[in-house]
């Protein structure tokens, strides 16, 4: 059955983890990311679909090492959770703007820790064309 997981620490965990993508160090970045991660974690985003604390690390290679974007995510939301699932939106900065916003879902573990996560950019659904058009 479902435990509860309280709002705040799931926030907790998903900020750790937003801050903890964008580390330079890899020892310190892996590190930050598996003390949030649940074993199987798995990152599904319109681009990627990646595993673990490696995977995710990777995801997000591409805006650490590039210094010029100073990228950085953040919530834009609080969380909300219920039978271990949660939701919250975000936006990713680039050169001091917003470049990205968008909505996550997840699962939480037993244990706490974040078993997945679904990312979806963009705030509202595409338009839905219809076929005869």
């Amino acid at each position: 059955m479902f435990r509860h997981h309280h709002p705040d620490s799931v926030a907790e965990r998903i900020d750790a983890l937003m801050a903890g993508v964008f580390v330079a160090d890899d020892r310190e970045r892996l590190g930050r990311l598996s003390e949030q991660l649940a074993p199987g974690f798995v990152y599904i985003s319109p681009g990627a679909v990646v595993d673990g604390p490696d995977g995710l690390s990777d995801a997000f290679s591409h805006y650490r090492s590039d210094p010029r974007l100073g990228a950085k995510l953040s919530r834009t939301s609080a969380v909300d959770v219920h039978h271990g699932h949660f939701r919250y939106s975000w936006e990713r900065i680039e050169q001091g703007k917003i470049a990205m916003e968008g909505w996550s879902f997840g699962w939480v573990a037993d244990d706490g820790r974040i078993a997945r996560i679904v990312s979806f950019d963009g705030l509202v659904p595409g338009e839905v064309r219809s076929p005869h058009s």
